[in-house]
């Protein structure tokens, strides 16, 4: 049996079989110092192109839940503390009973508690040091071992405890047993100490061992199985030009395209999910750039060639819609109609009016048939105005919205047109238009370019952007905001991507920027079906990112009435280069459909230059790069199947029979709710269909997740119909289903009636329910009784604690600002009042939890975890702490680090807190501008920091003391290096935060008053002005005399004049700079004068976005080193991706293409002050220096 193995393991050629295995690997990690997380990726790309597929889990309940018997082996790399006897029991039945079992280097510091785990394992770790060093081979002719060379690495050098005299050991280091295994039962362990960091689990040597290990693991059986199901190598050819802007060592050659069987043993699909081709280039497609279905569940498809430079004239393009069908039922396509033909670079499309609306910019189209034979016969121009500059950065993602109007996303090239009866210009971003074409709404500006747009089934909007925001979400439209002063949207759309990172199975992926996230992101579907597993229902985006072959799962979770999109992997991912999803949505029969447009180049732009990229290349008319590598010959639309699951129930809604189209608004698939609402609201049949929603609202209960998704189409369908009265507005607004409450919310009727309905809501426990009363309340006709009782909740944590409750809670008192500030004004302080309130009584207890370090999780305290800004650094528990008694945390480098453990920490608006904590060092060394230990506030402007320490210090008490502005927590930060580097041992014990004053509180009364009393000319009549100005005047308050000066009308619009170039050089010396295509600016050296005032004038002629920061001199590597580190911050496109550094004097906000922005700087000395831009990847490239004589 060994031999047969060796053979498997060493063999070069494999016997082919019909269908790939691909292995299948558990792999459970731990939020510690170890960073499974991030080492996951590292051995996903390292074995996955061999055909092994890697699931990620941090649940140790993994190992008694049923999980595992999903899995082929599982791996550890993980220092969890403890283990319960249930998962104890899994594990070792698991393993006894056959599993492969997996422990990687500090899988053998886990489960402390239990000495079955330790001698399953084989030892335990007892202490290490760290060093360069190679591993002697001790079995070389075990089947691991056998043709296996070794390889050196950097790595903590482990002692073990405990071993087991049953090992196997095949490498040792320096006699200490490194890699071993064992055989308990009928299962196998491959032991490993390998794998401190990522130069380890970067190593192709590691990626090897580990592989070995892995087929011995699984045994002769599974490994002869997997190994004769052949992976076809991926056979390069030379000549082809690839732009190399990653600058590897030599550019990635092309390799040959695959079949859809081959293509498919080169992916990884998530665990539990089953993929199957539905059509692709054999049934004649190409390029599919979207699907869609109609009411009857036919795939309609998107075809184009001219995509992206060939933009054709009217009737004169390659592209069309096709319709594809399946009539014997095996699952694939064997049917295509052609709907319409002679497009060119159609982007979208969107079923109504009995048509098909198509965005082609630049036009939006209606295409109709007329007679019944699937073919367009009507062909009309909706309107007009979306620019072609751009391919890649006009319309997209039409869709039919809960409020019955089609809703899109737009990119950066923009629009400017007439709509009805109104000009419209704007930029990248998200809008809405009627159905007829008749009115259009610009609803909100995204940060960079857009191409992704998804519904929620309580109607929450999210979208995606291209680069570097995957998720993003829209809370209130910016159509609220423009009914009030005072108000705004603030610039971009909230990313809420906490994780920027995607996650490829193969190194071979190309990128201009962003590396390693996303560069090209597109869609963001939600699964809106219950043909998958639950955690997917309502929660799962599909985010497609072409540029790393992936489907990403973003999981959307609410914070309030926020929201966070954490990672949740993959759906799909290949090693196949040409794998390139661009569109994923849920479809009829609640799978997953994907379009694979398969082509090795999916990049746009920048053109590539001998500088950037590595040759000189020409930019189309669509403002791509031409390249022969762009493919039009393939294309697969692909089915993703949750296993076990049923599919949805699936419709004809064609003949538009009442009954069914009541049935499929009850459906569990949102695809057929959406479809029988706008086939309802379509009908304008209010007779037959009025009575029977209001019975579906009426009977209709919630799902497992709390969706009643009949109830809210049901509203919604009304909603269009006209037949929204008070009665179904006070039945939505008492059902459990808080998405229906919603509904009913957003429905009602703009009346008084409807007012004191909402009102009865105000307290609704549902955060997302409460906003949409609240923006509904806004728009009711003003009512004093409205703004009373608006103000008696003015001071409810509820709404204060919450992110978008407060504008909600401002813009509904502005509405009804009259009786709003004639409630505040009844309980003002009388103008002539004296004396001082009553003081507050501050309490003294530290806010810091864990704030010894005593309460531990593996190797790091509870409730602190690591960030490493850049270098390498070591985080851990040490004992004893201050005192020579408990713990402390300790963190150290030998390279150099910029570092922290950090704590999240609820705090109360603008108050002021004193932070204290004591600090040791031992041989604390700076580097590039670091300043030694210290601690720090994230996420407060100014960054408030104590005194640093370095060199060798006992223990010594530092402190700061600052105060917080809006925001609810602040981030406390044990800081090593800290805007530089440092080396050595530095210590943190006993950290403490104080509250010292009373502060305001999350109290927005005073803000409130101001923008009501701001926006009373707007919104109320004269007679409730009136009375509240006679009110101020009769009854003189502290309030009346703050707010009197705002109450006032509406100023004749006075055209703004912006600051000139004439008027700058009377003051400064004014310079200009570009950011051109390229990642350049047009000048590299500027000149200045020294003691003279300094103006920039930086603009952006390029398609890419750039900022533009300057430093003082000497801190280019600092400023760049410290942009690098930016790129995960979830707040990056906030912060403009300007680092928050001292060194920088200055700097822009993120420049649109087109934008221009003005910065100013005061005198400065002599010197060279380096400028850059610190958008992700550009810094390196796009740089140059401000010359002071």
């Amino acid at each position: 049996m060994i031999k047969s193995l060796l053979y498997i393991i060493t063999a070069i050629s494999f016997i082919a079989s019909s269908e790939a295995k691909r292995l299948e690997v558990l792999f459970l990690g731990d939020n510690g110092s170890h960073k499974p997380s991030e080492r996951f990726p590292q051995i996903m790309q390292g074995l996955g192109p061999r055909g092994v597929n890697f699931t990620y889990t941090s649940d140790p309940n993994c190992l008694h839940d049923g999980t595992l018997e999903q899995f082929d082996a599982l791996m550890i790399f993980a220092n969890i503390g403890q283990i319960t006897e249930e998962q104890e029991k899994g594990i070792l039945d698991y393993v006894y009973n056959g599993g492969a079992f997996l422990p990687i280097h500090c899988a053998s510091y886990c489960f402390l508690n239990s000495m079955k785990y330790v001698k399953l394992v084989g030892a335990q770790f007892k202490s290490h040091g760290a060093g360069i060093f190679k591993t002697d081979i001790k079995k070389p002719d075990h089947p691991i071992m056998k043709g296996f060379k070794g390889f050196e690495t950097w790595d903590e050098t482990y002692v073990h405890r405990l071993g087991t005299n049953d090992r196997n050991v095949l490498q040792t280091r320096e006699g200490e047993p490194w890699t071993w295994t064992r055989e308990p039962g009928k299962g196998r362990v491959f032991y490993t100490a390998y794998g401190h960091d990522q130069r380890t689990w970067g190593n192709p040597g590691f990626h090897d061992l580990v592989h070995r290990g892995l087929l011995w693991a699984i045994g002769e059986e599974k490994s002869e199985e997997f190994l004769s199901s052949e992976i076809p190598n991926l056979v390069r050819r030379d000549g082809d030009l690839v732009p190399n802007y990653e600058r590897r060592p030599e550019p990635i050659k092309v390799h040959i395209p695959l079949n859809v069987k081959d293509s498919l043993k080169h992916t990884q699909v998530a665990n539990g999910i089953d993929v199957s081709l539905f059509a692709s280039e054999e049934l004649g497609l190409y390029s599919v750039i979207e699907i869609d279905w109609d009411e009857k569940g036919r795939a309609w498809v998107i075809e184009t060639r001219d995509y992206p430079n060939e933009l054709k004239p009217a009737e004169q393009g390659q592209d069309r819609i096709r319709i594809l069908e399946d009539t014997n039922g095996d699952g694939k396509a064997d049917k295509a109609i052609l709907f319409a033909d002679k497009l060119s670079i159609p982007t979208g499309m969107c079923f109504a009016r009995g048509g098909l609306i198509v965005q082609m910019a630049p036009h939006f189209l209606f295409l109709k048939d007329t007679d019944g034979d699937d073919k367009a016969d009507v062909r009309e121009i909706l309107f007009s105005g979306w620019s072609t500059g751009d391919t890649h950065a006009g319309p997209s993602n039409l869709k039919y919205g809960f409020d019955n109007w089609i809703w899109g996303v737009m990119g950066y090239a923009g629009f400017n047109g007439k709509v009805g009866e109104k000009q419209h210009r704007f930029g990248q971003g998200v809008y809405r238009f009627k159905p007829d074409g008749s009115e259009l709404e610009y609803l909100g500006r995204t940060s960079n370019n857009t191409w992704g747009l998804g519904f929620s089934e309580n109607n929450d909007v999210f979208i995606s952007t291209a680069n570097n925001q995957s998720s993003v979400y829209m809370p209130i439209p910016k159509t609220e905001y423009d009914r009030f002063e005072g108000l705004d949207q603030s610039g971009s759309l909230p990313g809420i991507d906490s994780n920027k990172k995607f996650f490829p199975i193969t190194p071979n992926f190309r990128q201009v920027d962003v590396f390693g996230g996303f560069t090209a992101a597109a869609g963001h579907h939600l699964y809106t079906a219950r043909s998958f597993p639950k955690d997917w229902w309502n929660k799962t985006a599909l985010v497609n990112a072409p540029t790393g072959n992936l489907v990403y799962r973003a999981q959307i979770k609410p914070e309030g009435s926020h929201f966070v999109a954490e990672n949740g992997w993959n759906l799909v991912a290949s090693a196949d280069e040409w794998f390139s999803p661009i569109y994923s949505e849920v479809g009829p029969d609640g799978a997953i459909w994907m379009s694979d447009w398969y082509s090795f180049l999916i990049q746009h732009n920048p053109t590539p230059n001998k500088g950037r990229g590595g040759f000189d290349a020409n930019r189309g008319r669509g403002n791509a790069f031409e390249s022969p590598l762009r493919d039009y010959t393939r294309t697969r639309i692909y089915r993703f199947t949750a296993k076990g699951i049923k599919p949805s129930k699936t419709f004809d809604l064609s003949q538009k029979n009442p009954d069914d189209l009541l049935s499929a608004l009850q459906s569990d698939n949102m695809l057929w709710r959406m479809h029988a609402q706008r086939l309802i609201v379509e009908s304008n049949d209010k007779k037959t269909f009025t009575p029977k929603l209001k019975a579906i609202i009426k009977n209709s209960k919630p799902d497992e997740i709390g969706i009643a998704g009949g109830a809210i189409h049901a509203l919604w369908a009304l909603h269009g119909l006209g037949s929204i009265d008070h009665e179904t507005v006070e039945l939505g607004l008492g059902h459990k289903s808080p998405g229906a409450r919603r509904a009913a919310a957003a429905v009602a009727p703009k009346t008084n009636k409807s007012t004191k309905l909402l009102l009865t809501m105000v307290n609704d426990p549902d955060h997302q329910v409460r906003k949409d009363v609240l923006l509904a309340i806004s728009k009711m006709p003003p009512s004093e009784e409205a703004g009373k009782t608006l103000h008696s909740i003015r001071k409810d944590n509820f709404i204060l604690n919450d992110r978008w409750l407060p504008t909600a809670f401002q813009m509904a008192s502005s509405r009804h600002g009259a009786g709003y500030l004639k409630a505040a004004l009844a309980v003002s302080v009388p103008a002539n009042a004296t004396g001082t309130p009553k003081a507050v009584e501050i309490p003294k207890e530290n806010l810091i939890q864990n704030p010894g370090f005593e309460a531990i999780d593996g190797t790091l305290p509870k409730l602190w975890k690591p960030r490493t800004y850049s270098g390498k650094a070591n985080h851990k528990i040490v004992s004893p702490g201050r005192g020579g008694k408990g713990y402390a945390i300790m963190i150290d480098s030998d390279s150099g680090a910029d570092s922290s453990v950090y704590i999240d920490i609820k705090v109360k608006k603008r108050t002021t807190y004193q932070l204290n904590a004591w600090v040791k060092t031992e041989g604390v060394k700076t580097l590039r501008g670091g300043r030694g230990a210290q601690l720090n506030l994230h996420a407060l402007p100014d960054q408030p920091r104590t005194a640093a320490i370095k060199g060798d210090k006992d223990w010594t008490k530092v402190s700061v003391t600052f105060k917080t502005d809006d925001r609810g927590s602040v981030g406390i930060n044990c800081l090593y290096g800290g805007w530089g580097f440092a080396t050595g041992k530095a210590y943190w014990d006993d950290i403490e935060l104080i509250q010292i004053d009373a502060g305001q509180g999350p109290d927005i009364s005073e803000d409130t008053e101001s923008i009501v009393a701001a926006n009373l000319y707007r919104h109320a009549s004269t007679v409730q002005i009136s009375s509240v100005l006679n009110h101020i005047v009769t009854k003189p308050t502290k309030l009346g005399n703050r707010i009197k000066s705002m109450i006032r009308a509406p100023k004749v619009t006075v055209k703004e004049t912006k600051e000139d170039e004439k008027s700058l050089s009377k003051t400064h010396q004014v310079l200009k700079l570009k950011a051109i295509e390229g990642l350049k600016f047009d000048r590299t050296n500027l000149e200045a004068k020294a003691g003279e005032p300094i103006a920039i004038i930086v603009s952006n002629p390029d398609l890419l976005q750039h900022n533009f920061v300057i430093g003082n001199p000497g801190t280019l590597d600092k400023i760049g080193l410290s942009a690098d580190s930016i790129i995960t911050n979830p707040k990056a496109i906030e912060m403009n991706y300007v680092p928050e550094i001292d060194e920088i004097i200055g700097s822009s906000k993120l420049l649109d293409p087109g934008a221009v922005e003005i910065i100013k700087l005061g005198p400065l000395k002599k010197g060279k002050y380096p400028y850059v831009c610190t958008f992700p990847g550009h810094w390196r490239i796009m740089q140059g220096y401000l010359n002071v004589e």
